[in-house]
């Protein structure tokens, strides 16, 4: 009897206990709920069985109340699990619960991105050895690496293990590499805008002689065309043609240094003969290598094919052999030398003109620089020729003394490289 009595009390306790610790969580955790029906089925079964002796009933709220209390333990354990994988929030907590459960004393990430390579340390990063190293490979194909340092070298882990840990990853490193790129999006925009800007600043400057021309000249037609001889009036027109050529050539230039710093040119690769484009673009000189005595030595190991986009190409050895006639002295040389050096070839153009003052060769390449010794032109025309190399994936290199001569060389490879100015290559990251 006094054994019936302390099992009835230990119930009620039991039960109390548990409607105390449901009502705490406030009813959040099923499991507990399923557990305090299973302890009631299961008091009322012994209750029958002591007091009616009623063995199926008594076994029928048995039965129930075990597979009740089973299901509520089975809440309680997923619950549980799901608590746990709550925690997991935030990259520091991820990898310091795959620390705490591999007993490792450090971690580290690498990720390749878009506009740099990034490495995050955790806890104490390179203490001891190597322990495992995961590769997280993101929607884009961009690699990650998680490597873990610790006392066990080249521990075998299953990523299975750490299910929450790793989603949690690959979703920060998704994240993070997204905002990378949108990034480096909104500095080229920036760029591009500045650019687009300062072009058109200068532009505008730049147009105003030429148009100031073209309107003195079409003003003194109009008013004094009746006393101006035929002469005067076919030099008048001749200026008019000269200054609308001027401006329709640094339009052209602008347009299509705008064009390929925007990435929208494409090249059409096509294998071509170097030493012909040479020859027909010297031949377009002619007379003006004639008028100053000129001597044009054209140096070529061999003659050789390269893949380029021929007009495209066709402008940069018209812009460097028309700056090598302009700026020479009478009766000096202008050497041109075609070179084969395994994959690439190089194109170089010597003059013994004024050159350049050291102050103004880093000018040369950009758009409308202002060089004392280069007072006539817009220098768009080298300003193409860079970007023009750098989209067949080159390089324009130049050296100069001043008063002696200038030297011009383009690097290319013999095979078509296209490379879109707006697309840098990403540097190789090596892990360890």
């Amino acid at each position: 009897m006094i054994s019936s009595v302390l099992q009835n009390i230990i119930f009620g306790i039991l039960t109390i206990g548990i409607c105390f610790a449901v009502g705490i969580f406030k009813g959040k955790i099923r499991g507990l709920k399923w557990i305090l029906v299973s302890v009631l089925l299961l008091w009322i079964a012994w209750l029958l069985n002591v007091l009616f002796e009623f063995g199926f009933l008594s076994v029928s709220f048995l039965l129930f109340g075990l597979g009740l209390g089973i299901y509520g333990l089975t809440l309680l354990s997923k619950e549980r699990r799901k608590d746990g994988a709550s925690s997991i929030n935030s990259i520091d907590s991820a990898i310091n619960s795959i620390i705490k459960k591999t007993g490792a004393k450090g971690a580290v990430i690498f990720l390749k991105g878009v506009d740099k390579s990034l490495k995050i340390n955790f806890g104490k990063f390179g203490e001891g050895c190597l322990m495992s190293t995961t590769l997280i490979k993101l929607s884009d194909g961009t690699p990650c690496y998680v490597t873990f340092y610790g006392d066990k070298p080249f521990a075998e882990f299953k990523q299975g293990d750490f299910e929450t840990e790793f989603a949690f990853l690959k979703l920060y490193l998704e994240n993070l590499n997204l905002s990378q790129k949108i990034d480096l999006i909104k500095e080229d925009a920036i760029k591009l805008k500045n650019s687009i800007y300062e072009y058109i600043h200068l532009l505008s400057h730049e147009l105003k002689r030429p148009l100031t021309s073209i309107i003195g000249f079409a003003e003194i037609l109009k008013d004094e065309f009746k006393n101006l001889s035929e002469k005067d009036i076919i030099d008048f027109i001749g200026n008019i043609k000269k200054s609308s050529d001027e401006m329709l050539t640094t339009l052209r230039y602008l347009t299509e240094i705008v064009e390929i710093e925007m990435g929208k040119v494409e090249l059409k690769l096509e294998k071509v003969n170097l030493l012909e484009i040479v020859n027909d673009v010297v031949s377009y000189f002619m007379g003006e290598i004639r008028r100053k005595s000129l001597n044009v030595i054209i140096d070529s190991s061999e003659n050789f094919e390269i893949e380029v986009d021929k007009k495209k190409f066709r402008e940069i050895v018209y812009q460097l052999i028309s700056n090598a006639v302009k700026f020479s002295h009478e009766g000096t040389s202008i050497e041109i030398e075609l070179v084969k050096s395994g994959d690439n070839f190089e194109f170089i153009v010597r003059d013994k003109g004024i050159g350049i003052r050291p102050e103004d060769i880093p000018k040369v390449f950009k758009p409308f620089p202002k060089i004392k010794t280069h007072s006539s032109g817009s220098g768009l025309g080298l300003a193409l020729v860079k970007c023009l190399v750098e989209l067949h994936g080159g390089k324009i290199t130049v050296s100069s003394e001043y008063g002696v001569g200038s030297e011009f060389k383009v690097t290319l490879p013999l095979k078509g490289n296209h490379i879109s100015l707006k697309k840098e290559e990403i540097e190789k990251h090596e892990v360890i």
